[in-house]
């Protein structure tokens, strides 16, 4: 493992700043934990790994998102695909395979032109000696990961208006926004068909449901290229049937 102590330049902090993991660690262990990452960048469209890909063949990693975003995404034997979630700038994804060498569960597809950290097994078992606090961290943004994933997919006991206003919600909360004079603009852009797949819905289903939530409900708008403005964020919850958990 190579921990040399060098100054870490300006613009490289702020890059490890912004993953959320490690906004808490000091100049000093960030310079320490620095050298054990990559850094690599994708284009847009490109496909990091394949569901049922083995990490020992394609590399055992966990990818933390510097810019950009990647959809996580399965496949049906019939092409239809679900999103599992997005990734976004602050997260990581690829961990289940990189720890177990499990083939993944999905595959990584980059939706915008995205940079990213990767560190690799084996220096990730010398980051979480170095800091175990971090695995703590891990586990925790883990479990979120997973509780958003029931309650977004649970079709049988949820409402569709429900489960889409719960997406909104979650990216209002994890993303963040800009506040406008007409309301919360998501900094992540939701098209209908990423609303349609992470939710199990119709995309023609999904055109109808965001149209009640603007028209009827009176509680977002959508704009262009899956723009959400939220105009009133206690009605969307309302709708939700949900709590200050999902949001502020």
């Amino acid at each position: 493992m190579n921990t040399t102590m060098s100054a870490l330049p300006p613009e490289k902090l702020v890059k490890f700043k912004t993953i959320k993991l490690f906004k808490d660690l000091s100049t000093t262990d960030l310079e320490r934990i620095a050298p054990m990452f990559n850094e690599v960048r994708y284009d847009k469209e490109n496909v990091i790994f394949y569901e049922r890909d083995l990490p020992l063949e394609v590399g055992e990693k966990i990818y933390f998102v510097l810019k950009g975003c990647v959809k996580l995404v399965k496949y049906s034997s019939d092409g239809e695909s679900t999103i599992v979630r997005l990734a976004s700038v602050g997260e990581f994804f690829g961990v289940t395979g990189a720890l177990t060498n499990k083939p993944y569960p999905f595959s990584a597809e980059v939706l915008s032109d995205a940079e990213l950290l990767c560190l690799n097994k084996s220096n990730f078992e010398d980051l979480i000696r170095l800091y175990p606090q971090l695995a703590l961290k891990m586990i925790s943004e883990l479990g979120e990961v997973l509780w958003f994933n029931y309650e977004t997919h649970n079709q049988v006991v949820k409402k569709t208006d429900a489960r889409v206003s719960k997406i909104m919600l979650y990216h209002l909360k994890r993303d963040g926004f800009e506040e406008t004079p007409d309301g919360k603009l998501l900094k992540i852009h939701l098209p209908h068909e990423y609303i349609a797949s992470m939710t199990g819905i119709a995309y023609e289903e999904s055109v109808r449901i965001v149209s009640r939530l603007k028209k009827q409900h009176g509680c977002i708008n959508y704009l262009r290229g899956g723009k959400i403005l939220i105009t009133s964020v206690a009605k969307l919850r309302e709708i939700a049937q949900t709590d200050e958990m999902w949001c502020f």
